[in-house]
């Protein structure tokens, strides 16, 4: 084999090199950017469902049949999104997810305004702890 067939066979193996390693860092890449993403959505989806159920519960007195599949949905929606968290996330993220949830409930529960008002500034803290808590596992905070 002349100097010329030596250089292409380098050339050859660099380029195939290259390619490996580009595909091995850039599918990592990927994944982190997939698993941030879909860790995103889920906070955003949980807070944003939170939100709804506060707002639906104020819409009527407490205990308000009228209020209660606003409130059942926007429950079962967190469910949901929680089972998400529990899937991207940390255990102590989930902990602070568990008892805004049980908050929630809370409000849905109360038999009483003054109740219904406690457990609603309850949650109004609890969803901050759970914001911090998302930008700490996000490397944000």
């Amino acid at each position: 084999m002349d100097a010329g067939g030596y250089a292409a066979w380098a050339a050859a193996v660099t380029s195939a090199a290259t390619l490996v390693v580009t595909t091995l860092v850039g599918g990592r890449r990927e994944h982190h950017r997939w698993a941030r993403d879909a860790l995103t959505d889920a906070f955003v989806a949980f807070l944003a469902a939170s939100w709804r159920h506060s707002d639906v519960a104020r819409t009527g007195p407490p205990g308000d049949p009228a209020v209660q599949p606003g409130l059942a949905r926007e429950y079962g929606e967190m469910r949901s999104q929680l089972t998400r968290l529990r899937l991207l996330t940390s255990d102590d993220v989930v902990a602070t997810g568990e008892r805004l949830l049980h908050l929630q409930r809370r409000v849905q529960e109360a038999e009483t305004p003054q109740v219904q008002g406690e457990a609603l500034e309850a949650v109004s803290e609890a969803r901050m702890t759970v914001v911090a808590a998302a930008k700490k596992a996000m490397g944000l905070a």
